[in-house]
């Protein structure tokens, strides 16, 4: 499990994009996002600087909070 903070998740429509991108690189990804917080954990194998890199490409720029 990874913690970002998204400072440029704003509404609905950010964190459906932020699923998508993720979905993309593992479909069996498990993402909570916390509008309130601005803050999205993510549960994949996938590595974190490959996150970084694609929610940085969708306009997402995240910076990792934890990861467990």
């Amino acid at each position: 499990m990874a913690n970002f903070h998204v400072p440029d998740m704003g509404c609905g429509g950010c964190v459906s994009t932020i699923e998508r991108v993720v979905k993309k690189l593992d479909p069996e990804a498990r993402i909570a996002a916390d509008l309130g917080a601005k803050t999205v954990a993510i549960e994949t194998p996938v590595a974190v600087a490959t996150l970084q890199d694609a929610l940085k490409k969708a306009g997402f720029p995240a910076t990792l909070q934890n990861a467990a």
